[in-house]
């Protein structure tokens, strides 16, 4: 039977944090879906957590492959090909997902067929100051914006797995799929996101809402694994808090102001140089 979204959540190593990422997934106001937790090398321990938590939800299906030459790339596809959502959606197994994340997936994609939200990155603090002050920040990004596509073409990523979905439809007609990245200079989720925007161009849009946190592993590499997990769970008990979300729009509200701010100084600066194009042209 078709659900409406297929959640695939990569993991491998010692992760025991994954468990925040895939109850935020379980939490979702969109609750007919189905969440694939793809285990990449994972040691037998962590394959026998998940499948422990697989007994607790019908939703839950646990894959179990051997390690693969990146970040098992291959194994979504294989997966995706096993189920039924109509839209696929990702998660991190260091990252959470909002409430409301699969509904603006959703929501988006029935004018699109590619689509993220904001990266959100929360800066790492082992302790925080203060339990009511998100700190964070927002990658500036919009599909809207060519030069914005054009980077991404040319090897720069604005949003990692967490942040995208796309239709069924949209990754079936595409002509390559999840496939092991051959380029270790190129990030895993980008080589996917690039194939979307070579096939669909402007049907790619940019969903300009926070619906995702990202716990960036390269900051808290020195970080233990109950660091992470403390870290995670923290954040994942206040994002059920309606007053922590507030705080969160009002950071979308003020990145709204700074794009829409940015966007205006660029196009006072390409007229000025226009400006003084004409100008020199005349001069001359």
């Amino acid at each position: 039977m078709k659900v409406r979204a297929t959640v695939i959540i990569p993991t491998f190593g010692n992760a025991k944090f994954a468990r925040w990422a895939i109850k935020s997934v379980q939490r979702q106001t969109v609750q007919d879906i189905e969440i694939c937790i793809i285990c990449d090398g994972s040691p037998e321990d962590m394959i026998s957590f998940f499948k422990d938590m697989e007994k607790e939800d019908p939703r839950l299906k646990v894959f179990v492959f051997p390690k693969s030459p990146r970040t098992g790339e291959p194994y979504r596809d294989i997966v995706i090909k096993q189920t039924t959502g109509n839209i696929i959606c990702y998660c991190g197994h260091d990252d959470l997902w909002l409430p409301h994340h699969i509904e603006e997936m959703e929501k988006s994609l029935k004018r699109c067929c590619f689509t993220h939200s904001l990266h959100t990155f929360i800066h790492a603090a082992k302790k925080m100051k203060d339990e009511k002050t998100l700190s964070a920040s927002i990658q500036r990004s919009n599909l809207k914006d060519p030069e914005i596509i054009q980077r991404m073409l040319c090897g720069e990523n604005f949003f990692g797995l967490t942040y995208g979905a796309h239709t069924r439809k949209s990754y079936n007609k595409l002509e390559e799929g999840w496939v092991t990245t051959p380029r270790k200079d190129i990030a895993t989720d980008l080589y996917m996101w690039r194939k979307f925007l070579s096939a669909y161009g402007n049907r790619c849009k940019t969903t300009m809402k926070v619906t995702a946190l990202n716990f960036q592993h390269t900051i808290r590499k020195d970080w233990s694994g109950q660091e992470r997990d403390s870290e995670l769970k923290q954040y994942f008990e206040k994002i059920q808090d309606p007053s922590f979300l507030r705080e969160i729009d009002k950071l979308r509200s003020r990145y709204r102001l700074s794009f829409f701010y940015h966007k205006v100084k660029n196009l006072i600066k390409n007229n000025l140089i226009l400006t003084l194009y004409e100008k020199h042209r005349r001069l001359t």
